[in-house]
């Protein structure tokens, strides 16, 4: 997972007119009647246990059939051309890793053998030799497939004494302290990883760590899809895709806050149905977790990707629209689809992955607790008043999990600046007895800045 193979983020509606909430995708749309986040999808409903592994097999199943669409030279044939051309095949080397270390899927199997071909195939072409050495912006990527393919049995000794003598010469200035943070993260990770060593001016990962969003006590109550996603991928390179702890010696209240943020960052990503961030907020809700325990948000997102699989196995992102799919044939549907799912469907597998290595039995859903509303406010305008409602007589469990799911409905309300909506689940903290608690403490003075 790079920045470079990120998808792109849908830009904002304009909300001058009023409220504005996106339009949720066809695999998030609530059943006729029902309030509660269930999806339409054939079949029987997976269940939490079983979730992340259809996901795996599925999302594996769909790479290898579709490998061919990883060759820069094909994704060219009918999909626009990317600034760093073999942006997939590069995302594909990430997860091969991760596979690999982590047993689910060794780099001799058929997947791993052929994409190692291709990648190879792909660094050897002297159109990837001309880029790598104008060492521009995308001067990381080249460095990092080179040693991707080193680390999984293909050694490149050119480019990489190419790479090592653009990394001495600072080359695109890419360590230089007011270049992004991000940016400088992802550079001292690959570099790590590639086995590499970081030029002096180069802050170590924690270093780094320590000054990106992840760090910051970010505000899930605000926090922007651009943002949310320079937070998991902070925690990506942090944690090195799950296998360690972002920054063992955090303050532990730092730490919390985080994880808070995370879980919260889940449940709005899931009552949108946006399949992209939950797999990428999955796989960090796993890299920061303090046991094996998981969290029901967690358990409701690995249902709702899950459910959300196409029967191929493929899982759309938020740019993909089935109705545009239906218009095309042959290779040019080939091509949206792999298009438009890749991305997604690498990050599930990557999240999933991670889960081989927890207990058995964690992801077993807790009993009598009803689901949060999806992302519509007649939805979620009914909860709220439910909620105030029953909290009176409600068994505490029951209030627990209403608490929980308070804080994804506020930022909910609170990022489509509908006031009628908020007021709503203000009464509803207030019931609850956390109206004096943040998030909804700053909720209630947004809305009480937007109607005064």
């Amino acid at each position: 997972m790079t920045a470079a193979s990120a998808p792109p983020v849908p830009a904002p509606r304009s909300s001058c007119e009023g409220p504005s909430w996106p339009p949720l995708p066809a695999h998030a749309v609530p059943e006729e009647g029902d309030g509660a986040a269930r999806v339409r999808a054939p079949g029987s409903p997976p269940d939490a246990d079983t979730a992340p592994e259809r996901v795996l097999t599925g999302a594996l199943r769909w790479t290898e059939a579709n490998l061919e669409w990883f060759r820069p030279e094909r994704w060219e044939e009918y999909l626009p051309p990317r600034p760093f051309r073999p942006g997939p095949l590069l995302e594909l080397l990430g997860l091969l890793r991760v596979l690999d270390r982590d047993g689910v899927l060794p780099r001799g199997a058929a997947l791993p053998s052929r994409a190692l071909d291709l990648a190879a195939e792909t660094a050897a072409d002297p159109g990837f030799a001309r880029s790598l050495r104008r060492g521009d912006a995308y001067f990381p990527y080249h460095l990092d497939l080179i040693t991707l393919l080193e680390h999984l049995g293909r050694p490149q000794p050119g480019p990489r004494a190419r790479c090592e003598a653009l990394l001495a010469a600072d080359a695109g200035g890419h360590c230089h302290p007011y270049k992004p943070v991000l940016n400088r993260l992802e550079l001292r990770y690959f570099l790590d990883r590639g086995g590499l060593t970081a030029p002096p001016a180069l802050p170590t990962t924690e270093a780094l760590y320590r000054q990106s969003v992840a760090a910051l006590a970010p505000d899930a109550l605000q926090l922007t899809e651009s943002e949310t996603y320079a937070l998991t991928h902070a925690v990506f390179y942090a944690t090195d895709f799950g296998r360690h702890p972002a920054a063992p010696d955090d303050d532990p209240d730092t730490a919390a806050r985080l994880r808070r943020t995370v879980r919260d960052l889940l449940g709005v990503h899931l009552a949108r149905g946006s399949l992209d961030l939950l797999a990428e907020l999955l796989l960090c809700a796993r890299a920061l977790a303090e046991g094996p325990e998981t969290s029901p948000a967690e358990r409701a997102a690995w249902q709702q990707m899950a459910r959300a699989a196409r029967p191929d196995g493929a899982l759309p992102s938020p740019v993909h629209r089935p109705e545009v799919l239906t218009s095309l044939t042959g290779d040019k549907a080939a091509a949206y689809l792999f298009g438009t799912c890749y991305h997604t469907t690498t990050a599930a597998a990557l999240a999933a992955a991670t889960l081989r290595r927890r207990p058995p039995d964690t992801l077993r859903p807790a009993t009598g607790t009803p689901p949060p509303p999806c992302a519509d406010p007649a939805a979620i305008r009914s909860w709220a008043r439910r909620v105030t409602a029953r909290a009176g007589t409600a068994p505490a469990s029951l209030l627990a999990a209403w608490r929980d799911q308070l804080a994804p409905l506020l930022a909910l309300a609170v990022q489509a600046r509908d006031p009628h909506v908020l007021a709503d689940l203000i009464e509803a903290a207030g019931s609850l007895g956390v109206t004096a608690r943040s998030p909804a403490r700053e909720a209630a003075a947004l809305l009480a800045a937007w109607t005064g």
